[in-house]
């Protein structure tokens, strides 16, 4: 009998000891600990809303940058959430932010936009402040809660003098102890977030122009929260304590040049200016009719040698291409010199070298006489009538045109 008792008191002793390293081990990641949580990866998709009254299907995220490459104008990142105007999902209520750099000064604006007119916010949205969206029908609030830790080390006289005399005995290293190491966690602002939504565009392979980009991580700075069936919002973000990626579709466009008019904004403003013009032309009707002479030489083409012709086929870059379709009311003049382009064998256009670009005149050119080829559809939707030639003989290979 006391055998039995003493093994019953033993076992009971190792599953109380073990209950209690269990409890302890709970509530220590539960609370200090939290963050040393082993991470999954929890991953949320927003791609589209539907707007209830017109039924249109729009991008989560709309995003402007206008880089200012040419010095000519204000360098602007904008970005807009399409998003509801409450839980109930009446109305498209979009939440927009402008950030303008000019004159070495950076400064966000907020508007909102609502039934196709864009206006500056009358409620500022903050870090933590919820937006309503829609993932897979569902609906879920998103919001700019995200923080970052900067490390800093400080040096301190008093640990440098005792750390070095204690060091003296000990051996260790007293040069790492004579600094006080401090971490500071810092929020993420919406300046933060524009800033890196431009980086994303002026990075993405797509170059300048419009573009889709489908999955943008924002996990960093965007978290989803859950909503219930009675519209309470989840105190806590989707995968919290876990590894978490944002992935948003956003509709971008791209653009080397600064921003100089207005019209150019999403938000049809600047600065909160909805005459904003600084071009040094009158914004009118008349002038936005009028069309610009964009010239393009053979310095604007690529080749592509082809070793059964032994020579090369040339077509506009892709740069160039996407640089184009980035104007309005443009005048497309090309001249194509083949003694310019030095000992190589230029044997014509190539396969779609100008499909789509709408060309007002053409010119191609030698210094001696020669044949150049025109492609199968290089010269297809182009408008080209008829080609300015010297000391040239088109040969036309179903280029797209008769001429």
């Amino acid at each position: 009998m006391d055998i039995t008792r003493k093994i019953v008191n033993f076992v009971l002793v190792i599953v109380t000891a073990f209950m209690t390293v269990v409890s302890g081990v709970c509530i220590y990641y539960k609370t200090i600990g939290k963050d040393k949580i082993p991470s999954a990866i929890t991953s949320t998709y927003a791609t589209t809303v539907i707007d209830p009254q017109s039924g249109e299907e729009l991008p989560t995220i709309e995003a402007n940058y206008y880089s200012n490459k040419n010095g000519k104008g204000y360098e602007v990142v904008e970005l807009l959430f399409n998003c509801y105007s409450g839980i109930a999902k009446q109305a498209i209520y979009s939440r927009g932010f402008q950030l303008v750099t000019a004159n070495n000064e950076t400064k966000l604006y907020q508007y909102n936009r609502y039934s196709g007119t864009s206006f500056e916010t009358g409620h500022e949205y903050k870090w933590g402040d919820k937006m309503i969206i829609d993932i897979d029908g569902e609906t879920y609030a998103v919001a700019l809660d995200g923080t970052y830790d900067i490390t800093t080390k400080r040096f301190s006289f008093l640990k440098a003098v005792g750390h070095t005399f204690a060091g003296l005995f000990t051996g260790y290293n007293y040069k790492e102890k004579a600094y006080t190491v401090e971490t500071t966690t810092y929020k993420y602002t919406f300046e933060d977030l524009l800033t890196k939504v431009g980086q994303i565009l002026k990075s993405c392979s797509n170059g300048t122009g419009d573009s889709v980009i489908s999955l943008i991580d924002l996990g960093d700075f965007l978290h989803i929260y859950a909503v219930d069936e009675n519209g309470r919002i989840d105190g806590e973000p989707l995968g919290v304590n876990t590894l978490k990626n944002s992935y948003f579709t956003m509709e971008t466009h791209f653009d080397n040049r600064g921003m100089v008019w207005a019209k150019q904004s999403m938000f049809k403003s600047v600065a909160g200016d909805s005459n904003f013009n600084i071009s040094g032309i009158s914004d009118n009707v008349d002038y936005w009719r009028v069309k610009t002479e964009y010239n393009l030489t053979e310095n604007d083409f690529v080749g592509r040698y082809l070793v059964s012709d032994s020579g090369f086929y040339y077509s506009l870059a892709t740069e160039k291409i996407n640089e184009i379709k980035n104007f309005e009311n443009i005048e497309v003049n090309i001249t194509f010199n083949v003694s310019n382009i030095k000992d190589i064998n230029v044997l014509g256009f190539d396969y779609y070298a100008l499909y789509g670009i709408k060309v007002n005149s053409l010119t191609i050119k030698c210094n001696s006489q020669r044949d150049f080829k025109l492609l199968v559809g290089s010269l297809k939707d182009t408008g080209i009538t008829a080609i300015n030639t010297e000391n040239i003989n088109i040969i036309n290979v179903n280029s797209g045109v008769n001429l």
